[in-house]
């Protein structure tokens, strides 16, 4: 069912404190590539609104005050940078989805006054990447930005970490706010103390639903962390690694987004690295849950001048509490069993990270098998049982029953999207890249 489209000014609240007006670059041609056709309040746009919306940005749909480049510090890879902000990308307009305010940010759309020395440029590659990613952890619940628009945009484009000269394109998502610990890094790097009261009001109102006349203060701290404990447990469950968990990256909405460098898990592996540059491996897949944890440290560092250190604390302290509480809720909500005590949901945990340790199947393959047990009985019998995983699931009820799917389980591995891409690379064909899109929305289904 199509939606009146109605766009507002983004964080029409703040001021020009928290951002800088952008200029979207001009490019050489502007061709639709992907329509996500699950944000109906923009279906009925046809291709020149589109263009005009999502790539031009110069839409007669927009507020007057729009394409709003935000400002920004952040601690990457654990030291502070205060030369960041939104560099290849601005918030065009903020609207609203099921009764969700949500924000229209661009990538690729061209040098803002923070680009500093690069081109403000997105390569195709990575945008398709983001358009996989994005569309595919939202599928298995992960709260996640989405994808609304790709347009390839006819410049040639050099990488050091691609060959090149390569595509370019602008990509637009839908993300549930776009502040971040980093943006209250920024406030409190100049000492703006007011401004980062404002940004607390701000949250609180639009996304958290927290009252002022409560101990607001308190409570929107207490907030992040839930929800940023459930982020880090999100992706512990489906076996994402982000690659690059910096402050500046750590949405304070608990919200994932901006992919770059990422992987899926093929085998559990708490080693697994995302992004080549990670020589340490700080962001690790093993080690996400300690380092979205550092990151909220550092925003508790700045709340220690609206709340006692005491307090910041006790709340911190949760924080293991909450991820292994969510650990155990996504993972037997992702097998479809309902859970028991506490003894016997950590026996079953624990014999199923030892089935995933064998490395006999892939990470995703045992969830897609288990998930269907009651209507693949004979066959998953048979294909476990040699492990203990199997007699410590037969003790669980499952939820519900599910539809089938036809196919093997659904995967997004890094060969799989490399195929993707050298198929449009080389050819120019699509196929592979909507074909991957559809499966990912079989997984919606069942």
């Amino acid at each position: 069912m199509k939606q009146s489209l109605e766009l507002y000014q983004p964080y029409k609240d703040l001021n020009a404190e928290f951002y800088e007006q952008a200029e979207p670059a001009i490019f050489p041609f502007y061709k639709i590539r992907y329509k996500n056709m699950n944000f109906p309040e923009f279906t009925n746009l046809d291709d020149n609104a589109w263009i005009n919306l999502f790539g031009k940005f110069k839409s007669n749909l927009l507020p007057e005050n729009h394409n709003l480049a935000l400002k920004y510090h952040g601690h990457q890879f654990q030291t502070y940078n205060p030369e960041l902000g939104d560099g290849r990308g601005f918030t065009i307009a903020q609207f609203y989805h099921n009764k969700k305010l949500l924000d229209l940010g661009t990538k690729g759309s061209g040098r803002t006054k923070f680009s500093r020395s690069g081109d403000g440029r997105l390569t195709l590659k990575g945008a398709v990447r983001e358009v996989l990613c994005s569309e595919y952890l939202h599928a298995l619940g992960v709260n996640t930005s989405r994808s609304i628009s790709l347009i390839e945009t006819g410049e040639n484009l050099y990488r050091n970490d691609e060959p090149s000269p390569t595509r370019s394109a602008v990509l637009v998502r839908a993300s549930h706010s776009h502040l971040r610990i980093g943006s209250f890094q920024y406030q409190a790097y100049h000492r703006k103390t007011e401004n980062l009261e404002k940004l607390i009001d701000y949250i609180c109102k639009n996304y958290f639903n927290l009252k002022s006349e409560n101990d607001q203060k308190l409570e929107f701290f207490n907030e992040v962390v839930e929800r940023l404990a459930m982020l880090a447990a999100s992706y512990t469950v489906t076996g994402f690694v982000h690659g690059v968990l910096n402050t500046d990256n750590m949405n304070i909405t608990g919200e994932s987004f901006d992919y770059g460098p990422y992987r899926m898990l093929e085998h559990y592996d708490l080693e697994k690295i995302a992004a080549y540059f990670d020589h340490s491996g700080l962001y690790k897949y093993g080690n996400q849950a300690n380092a979205i944890f550092w990151n909220i440290q550092q925003l508790a560092s700045i709340m220690t001048t609206f709340i006692s250190k005491e307090q910041l604390v006790n709340i911190l302290k949760q924080y293991a509490d909450l991820y292994n509480r969510n650990l155990q809720i996504l993972t037997f909500k992702r097998l479809n069993i309902t859970m028991k005590s506490e003894a016997e949901n950590l026996e079953l945990l624990n014999s199923f990270y030892e089935l995933q340790t064998t490395k006999h199947f892939f990470y995703e393959e045992i969830f897609h098998d288990f998930k269907n047990f009651l209507q693949n009985y004979d066959y998953v019998s048979k294909k476990y049982s040699s492990y203990s995983f199997l007699k410590e699931f037969k003790k669980f009820h499952q939820v519900q029953e599910v539809n089938s799917i036809n196919e093997n389980f659904i995967r997004l591995f890094y060969d799989d999207i490399e195929n993707i891409w050298n198929a449009i690379n080389d050819e120019d064909n699509w196929s592979l890249f909507d074909k991957k899109l559809k499966s990912i929305n079989k997984i919606r289904e069942y």
